[in-house]
């Protein structure tokens, strides 16, 4: 498995060594009779490198009267995810994770936190959806990317300033629960954690794809190769992309019902193949353009 359940939920991360201006990236302009939207595909963790933004990125946001994020992560919810990961993403009592998952996985799991620097007993409580959140960020975060270097952040630091109308499309709850609710979390965990020695290439590998805007490619790393080695992930995908796309794109079809400008930053792998969000607005009968 090439990592891509490690970095499902980052998407995409670029090289320092890169510059970002011009970037074909994942961009695209819908629009009905009263409105439009764009449609950004968002890299969650990067660096300064990937700034600033290919101008006409930049001039749609300008021209946009709302932003709209999968969710605005400011200092209240960062705190409720705190909570959450307490109350729910957490073992009671004197359960750890070693009694939740095979004595193979654990080996393996403390062996990838001596790399990562990472005593035990910090992670221990940890259900294996948000053991393996965690580790993945703290992977990036490592590797030189940083969650407030992420396009959302970057955007939403402007929106904020601009004073524009914030839209979120999702919760910190329903995010969490696709991880909470994952039905073999020691597959999970044992796959991530055996996999994340490869994290540099993939990494790499993904940031090319994202520099020459080929959808295809992107594809074929997050979804066809995964999907091909590991069929009983296929259910997890299906909630953390395929069920969440068809949800978004219902709120943007309300958007596009309404009048305005909204300029929506996503999840880039919930902008590829025949599953995503501009293939169902393209289908619902929109006019969708690859910018």
């Amino acid at each position: 498995m090439r990592l891509t359940l490690l970095f499902a939920a980052l998407c995409v991360l670029v090289s320092p060594e890169t510059g970002a201006v011009n970037d074909r990236a994942l961009f695209w302009q819908v629009q009905s009779t009263t409105a439009q939207v764009y449609l950004l595909g968002s890299i969650h963790y990067a660096d300064q490198s990937f700034y600033p933004m290919r101008a006409e990125i930049e001039t749609a946001f300008d021209s946009a009267d709302h932003l709209v994020v999968e969710i605005n992560i400011d200092e209240d919810k960062a705190q409720k995810y705190r909570e959450l990961v307490l109350q729910q993403g957490s073992f009671k009592g004197e359960k750890t994770i070693r009694d939740a998952i095979s004595e193979e996985t654990f080996q393996q799991l403390q062996f990838h936190l001596r790399r990562l620097g990472m005593p035990l007993e910090m992670v221990q409580k940890q259900k294996p959806g948000m053991l393996v959140l965690t580790l993945t960020a703290v992977q990036v975060m490592k590797m030189g990317f940083m969650p407030e270097m992420g396009i959302d952040a970057y955007f939403l630091k402007q929106a904020l300033a601009g004073k524009k109308n914030i839209i979120e499309l999702e919760t910190i709850e329903e995010q969490m629960d696709i991880f909470l609710n994952v039905t073999d979390g020691d597959l999970l965990l044992r796959e991530t954690l055996y996999s994340m020695d490869e994290a540099e290439f993939l990494m790499m590998d993904m940031m090319v794809c994202w520099k020459r805007g080929d959808i295809a490619c992107l594809e074929r790393i997050l979804f066809e190769d995964a999907l091909s080695t590991y069929p009983a992930f296929a259910g997890i995908y299906d909630t953390l992309f395929f069920q969440r796309n068809e949800d978004m794109a219902n709120e943007i079809q309300a958007f596009l019902k309404s009048k305005g400008t909204y300029f929506v930053v996503i999840g880039a792998g919930h902008l590829v193949g025949n599953k995503g969000i501009p293939e169902l607005l393209e289908e619902a009968g929109f006019t969708v353009r690859r910018m």
